[in-house]
């Protein structure tokens, strides 16, 4: 009896931790492309100050004249892509 008690706890606790193990779930992957094109509301290929300034993604208020690297007002694509903020993991894309 105490056998098969132990036997079912086992195989209990194999299926918990094997439905724990599948539940678990990656992070969102960041993408890039999609964060631009959602700061770049009025959809004229850049991001300016203005709009950065709206924008709800706070690295990009606090670092703008660091991604913009040519100084012209605004954040091309390829700087925003480029843009490695310090301290963090790089970003893929």
């Amino acid at each position: 009896m105490k056998r098969g008690i132990i036997i079912t706890l086992l195989i209990t606790g194999f299926t918990a931790v094997s439905s724990y193990a599948q539940e678990k779930q990656e992070p969102p992957k960041r993408d890039p492309e999609a964060l631009f094109k959602k700061l770049d509301t009025d959809g004229d290929g850049k991001i300016s100050k203005d709009e950065a300034d709206k924008a709800e993604h706070k690295m990009i208020k606090d670092h703008f004249s660091e991604i913009d690297t040519n100084a012209d007002g605004y954040i091309s694509k390829e700087e925003f892509k480029a843009f490695k903020p310090k301290g963090g993991p790089p970003r893929k894309g």
